[in-house]
């Protein structure tokens, strides 16, 4: 099936610029980790930039929404958020920010295909590793014992590592993602059910912490540290993971937006092998709980992106030049 058509990139105009009500950052735009794509099918396109410093076109819909990826990772995240902020033909500061995407998370936690939103996202980067000669191989002891464990806070912490979202857009995300109607998918459920402590149910809304780290960690030792570390930041239990959010929130903070955004991400993986598994064979998980980790984050993040538009909590609309 080809693709519907998209407007041409065109350079942003400073005496012209767009101010669009929303805001949607995917990370990746390439199959088969195509987040962008049920987002551009489903919308009406009308105008695209090509805005400097970023990966792909800023495409703008008919409903006033703008939508382009960051790139997979902090350093692509951080940029592109950084460039759109910075381009004088686009202005963001009366728009709603949503990151919307696939992540991993424990199996202990939620469904497969689930979605959360979240209201913390942890920096997994920010912290000390320790290589100690009498490091165990246990999970639980390199957690547990202080002289073992092979994490720990930053000895220079101007600040805890770690951003609490605006409660009214969280509050007005839940209440818009209620009513969206989850995929459910038998291989995904399937796959599912050989994790013997994960949940007999299909995909469900969630809300909680959301932590972001550039290494792709995998393991259930690994799952253990990144517990930890959230308990010390009061952040417990972390519902997703990924590898973009803490650049995105700390590039509004710097020009002061960051009380505008949200993170939606849909569980596509667990973080762990299930039993019996290597880490190697569980690492990408299940192509049917991608594609459905893909699918739903779009679903909710379009219902959303329409509740904050409508329900507007931060009265931006009021503040608006447009």
């Amino acid at each position: 099936m080809s693709e519907p058509s998209r407007p041409e990139p065109r350079a942003p105009e400073p005496d012209d610029p767009v101010s669009p009500t929303a805001l949607v950052l995917t990370a990746a735009f390439e199959a088969p980790l195509d987040e962008r794509r049920p987002w551009l099918e489903r919308a009406t396109l009308v105008d695209a930039l090509e805005v400097p410093g970023t990966e792909t076109p800023l495409y703008l819909t008919e409903d006033d929404v703008a939508i382009t990826t960051t790139g997979i990772g902090k350093s692509d995240a951080a940029t592109t958020t950084t460039a759109l902020l910075a381009t004088p033909g686009v202005d963001l500061e009366s728009t709603y920010v949503v990151s919307s995407g696939i992540a991993g998370s424990s199996p202990e936690t939620t469904a497969l295909g689930s979605v959360a939103i979240a209201d913390a996202v942890v920096d997994w980067d920010r912290k000390h590793r320790w290589d100690h000669p009498e490091d165990s191989s246990s999970a639980d002891a390199a957690v547990e014992s202080p002289a073992e464990r092979p994490i720990d806070l930053l000895a220079y912490r101007p600040r805890d590592y770690v951003h609490r979202l605006e409660e009214s857009l969280v509050e007005c995300a839940l209440e818009a993602a209620r009513g969206v109607a989850l995929e459910a998918d038998e291989d995904a459920r399937a796959y599912q059910r050989t994790y013997p402590n994960a949940p007999n149910a299909g995909p469900t809304i969630e809300r909680g912490t959301t932590v972001c780290g550039d290494e792709f960690w995998h393991g259930t030792r690994y799952a253990r540290e990144v517990e930890w570390l959230c308990g010390e930041y009061d952040a417990e239990p972390y519902v997703t993971t990924q590898m973009e959010d803490a650049a995105t929130a700390r590039a509004l903070e710097r020009f002061g937006l960051r009380e505008q955004y949200l993170s939606v991400r849909s569980v596509a993986n667990y973080d762990r092998p299930a039993p019996g598994q290597s880490v190697a064979e569980s690492f990408d998980g299940n192509p049917g709980s991608l594609a459905l980790g893909i699918t739903n984050a779009a679903r909710v993040g379009e219902a959303v992106v329409e509740g904050l538009v409508t329900v507007d909590p931060l009265g931006l609309e009021a503040t608006s030049s447009r």
